[in-house]
């Protein structure tokens, strides 16, 4: 009996072991520390997803609060949706096991047990099919290391669903055949807690499995409609189930993500030639070019291929079963191909990057498939078979090469791998049998081999981020951030000149002022922008401030680099800021500076109301400060920002036509530039404007021969620092164009009247609150009210807030189209405020009515509770 129980697991075993083997193989050839200096932070993984992680181990190490609101998201705001799309995964929990100094190694870890767990669900499906040995491993392998998987595994959170769903179809299988809902229902709750947007493409999948698995099982009448019954109510149960995270989320969505959603469909648009799949039948189908747009990544190895064609032509199948699959699997080519098919699948919205993010479930499609038809020919193929099969074969080959040149990501050393592979498998089909053990164990490696030649080719054409740039940086800015929190606390911002991630601050776990997230709320990068901030649909920088923005952002601290830092630290600088001369040094690292802002606003402070009158105007950034300022003193729009003059541009090595310079360039070492100059008269701030046409590295600027950095990305007219160390001192500023022309026409010089803005700045700053506590998600803090007027906030707006004066509840209202403002009436006042995301507490209703709902089924279902 236990040898039986071996024999019966040791093919899951492999199942689970071989893609983990494939993949951390590959991991310590190609140096992933900590065996080199790589690492598989690829795009969003280095950029974004890491510092959530951080995030994560934050939270559940000591701070719970932060599940529900996040203090150094951006300026602060929810974070429960972050968390439903983010960090429910439950393999996130291998975070904690690591120290914070070796959180990318965690993520190497997870990123291998994710393909293990695919190879293991997959597996184990493929065993519940009947198929032993192998077979098990075989398909496992090609599905865990199939061509979405590797494509997407630096979208770390999307492969639970992969991993779910074989487990939801065997749940469905059970379902079908057993009534037996719990475990589909079970496996179907895991996937929309673990990630709700993934969950969304399973159910879509889902929907049209049954109805084929009910096909193919040919119930009677009464037992089909009660598995229909089932089906519809386990799908339910699970959503109810789960309603505690996906109806605040929900909420969330609505502002935020589905602020975006597709409104006009286009019903004529095709957005990809069929032609073009083709390619992503072979191995390494996939470059960086892909990533921003490209075909879906379909890859599952020759043996999934052939397989798929022959379940076509396998008379054992019934023709109706065999109709049924041609139109479902039409409908999935539809859908990689039409563009209101590919919105469905998206949830009304087309994906920023990543496309055809649900191709995991036509994977699974093709993998299903595949083995149902080679179940059917335990003896081998048919002449007939074969001859179908290789002419397919031969015909997607010839064709792919013969047009390689639209297929940019596969080399003709992939086409021939995978052309070999096809061969040699039609060869291994045709000799199969069932006395052959020797033949099946050979479909296997060829399976194996298949899978890892597409994750080596895949992957050798990705670049990542450096494990000691990652750890370098991220461990100075924590030195550097514990200098500067020693000398002001940790109730106040910290601005810095370098950035590594928009998320550094969720990384370290400070007050920051940066964001990049699905879930940005629009009203953000918007405000961000009218204060000449860098900002894009999906993220927010602070990149360019002043004297007044970092005042009226609580941004009491300020990073910089030291001149004499090691080069050996990865640190790049965003932008210059010689004005921070003008406010307190209180400490250094070997690489940064820290100051403290003296000018700096709490983060409440009272003020007069005319702030709600106070309308933002865009592309205007100077103008916007001013009416802020007069806004908050209750006075008119005061002249703080003055024009000053700059010299005509001198052009070189280039045309000009109006305000417009076109390259001449005739060797590569020339260069197209444009120079202004100036000379300050005081010791004032000076900011040269630039058009939102700058973004992207359309130039790059030094001043006096020194590098003034410009942010790659942005939106709105932006100010950079170009205060001279001295007044009296001509200053010349020389744009180089990175590309064929450029509009200068935004250029202006701005001088900020110092004097009088620190005297507004310091007239608010007496009406500071006076913080006495502050949660994860909550603040308390004393206000003495002159007069009828407002506690005005940098916290951003959200319904979620609760607040009380003096123990009444009071209505926040929302300044600047952004900012959280509190009225209140003359006097000295408590306020609190606390946080709890919308509809939170009705989640909790419905799921613990879901829960009543799935134990009461339990107990009354025959094969439920009374089940042996």
């Amino acid at each position: 009996m236990q040898e039986s129980k071996w024999r019966k697991r040791r093919p899951l075993i492999f199942a689970f072991l071989v893609p983990v083997v494939i993949m951390a193989g590959y991991f310590i050839a190609v140096k992933v520390w900590p065996f080199g200096n790589n690492s598989v932070m690829t795009v969003d993984m280095g950029q974004q997803y890491i510092d959530y992680y951080s995030y994560y181990r934050q939270t559940l190490l000591g701070h719970p609060g932060q599940f529900f609101y996040a203090f150094n998201k951006d300026l602060g705001g929810d974070a429960l949706g972050i968390w439903a799309y983010y960090l429910m995964s439950p393999f996130n929990l291998i975070t904690l096991v690591f120290p914070k100094t070796m959180l990318d190694l965690a993520i190497t870890v997870m990123t291998l047990l994710k393909y293990g767990a695919a190879g293991l669900a997959m597996g184990w499906y493929v065993q519940k099919q009947h198929a032993r040995g192998s077979w098990v491993v075989g398909f496992g392998t090609a599905y865990a290391l199939c061509g979405w998987m590797v494509a997407n595994q630096l979208n770390l959170m999307w492969l639970d669903a992969a991993v779910f769903l074989p487990l939801i179809a065997l749940g469905c299988d059970r379902l079908i055949k057993r009534q037996r809902p719990f475990m589909m229902l079970g496996w179907l709750l895991l996937a929309m807690v673990s990630n709700y947007y993934m969950a969304y493409m399973l159910v879509l999948f889902l929907i049209a499995y049954f109805g084929f698995r009910l096909l193919e099982v040919r119930l009677p009448h009464s037992q089909a409609w009660r598995a229909v019954r089932q089906f519809a109510a386990s799908g339910l149960l699970a959503a109810g189930l789960a309603a505690w995270l996906l109806l605040p989320t929900a909420f969330q969505l609505a502002q935020s993500k589905g602020t975006y959603t597709e409104t006009q469909i286009q019903w004529t648009h095709f957005e990809s030639n069929p032609l073009k799949l083709l390619g992503k039948f072979f191995a390494g189908a996939y470059s960086f070019g892909q990533m921003p747009s490209g075909e879906a990544n379909i890859f599952v190895g020759s043996i999934g291929l052939i397989g798929f064609i022959l379940y076509f032509c396998t008379k054992e199948i019934r023709w109706q079963e065999r109709l049924a699959a041609g139109f479902y699997s039409g409908f999935l080519l539809l859908s990689i191909t039409w563009a209101p098919l590919d919105l469905l699948w998206h949830g009304m919205q087309f994906p920023v990057w990543y496309p055809y993010r649900f191709s995991f479930v036509i994977c699974f499609w093709l993998l299903m498939l595949s083995l149902r038809a080679l179940l059917r020919r335990p003896k081998g193929i048919t002449i007939t078979q074969l001859l179908i099969a290789l002419g397919v074969m031969t015909a997607l080959t010839l064709t792919v090469f013969l047009r390689r040149d639209h297929y940019s990501y596969l080399t003709t050393g992939a086409i021939g791998i995978t052309a070999g592979l096809s061969v040699a498998a039609l060869m291994l089909l045709s000799l199969h049998g069932p006395r052959r053990r020797a033949f099946t164990i050979a479909i296997g490696v060829l399976m194996v081999v298949d899978a890892g030649s597409n994750a080596v080719l895949t992957l050798n054409q990705l670049s990542d981020i450096s494990h000691s740039d990652y750890h370098t940086y991220t461990e100075a800015l924590r030195a550097g951030i514990n200098t500067l929190q020693a000398k002001i606390g940790t109730n106040s911002r910290i601005g810095k000149t370098v950035l590594r991630s928009k998320n550094d601050s969720m990384q370290i776990g400070y007050l920051g002022t940066d964001q990049f997230s699905s879930m940005l709320e629009p009203a953000e990068p918007q405000f961000y922008g009218e204060l000449g901030q860098s900002a894009g649909d999906n993220f927010v920088a602070y990149t360019n401030g002043t004297v007044i923005t970092d005042a009226l952002l609580n941004i009491k601290g300020y990073l910089s680099p030291r001149l004499s830092a090691p080069t050996s630290v990865f640190m790049p600088q965003i932008a210059a800021r010689p004005d921070l001369q003008r406010y307190d040094q209180v400490g250094h690292t070997k690489v940064l500076n820290a100051y403290r802002n003296p000018y700096a606003l709490a983060l409440g402070f009272t003020a007069s109301q005319n702030i709600f009158k106070t309308k933002l105007l865009p592309q205007t950034p100077t103008v916007n400060q001013e009416r802020i300022l007069g806004g908050l003193t209750g006075t008119s729009t005061p002249d703080l920002f003055n024009v000053e003059p700059l010299s005509a541009p001198q052009v070189k090595h280039g045309t000009q036509s109006g305000s417009v310079v076109t390259k001449t360039v005739l060797t590569s070492n020339e260069a197209t530039t444009v120079t202004y100059t100036f000379t300050a008269a005081t010791t004032d701030a000076y900011y040269l404007q630039i058009g939102a046409n700058f973004t992207d590295n359309l130039t790059s600027l030094t001043q006096n021969g020194r590098s003034v950095p410009i942010y790659d990305t942005f939106r709105d007219r932006e100010l950079l620092n170009v205060t001279p160390s001295a007044p009296g001192v001509k200053q010349t500023l020389v744009f180089t164009l990175n590309k064929d022309s450029a509009d200068f026409a935004d250029i202006k010089l701005f001088r900020l009247d110092l004097a009088d803005t620190l005297l507004r700045l310091n007239t608010l700053k007496a009406n500071n609150w006076r913080l006495t506590a502050r949660g994860s998600r909550s603040l308390a803090a004393t206000v003495n009210a002159k007069a009828k007027q407002v506690v005005m906030t940098s916290i951003p707006y959200a319904a979620g807030w609760h607040v009380k004066v003096d123990g009444q509840t009071v209505k926040a209202r929302k300044a600047l189209g952004f900012m959280l403002a509190i009225p209140v009436t003359k006097g000295e006042h408590q306020l609190t405020m606390t946080y709890t995301p919308p509809y939170f507490w009705a989640g909790v209703g419905v799921s613990v009515i879901a829960l009543l709902l799935c134990c009461l089924w339990w107990w009354l279902l025959p094969l439920g509770r009374h089940a042996q």
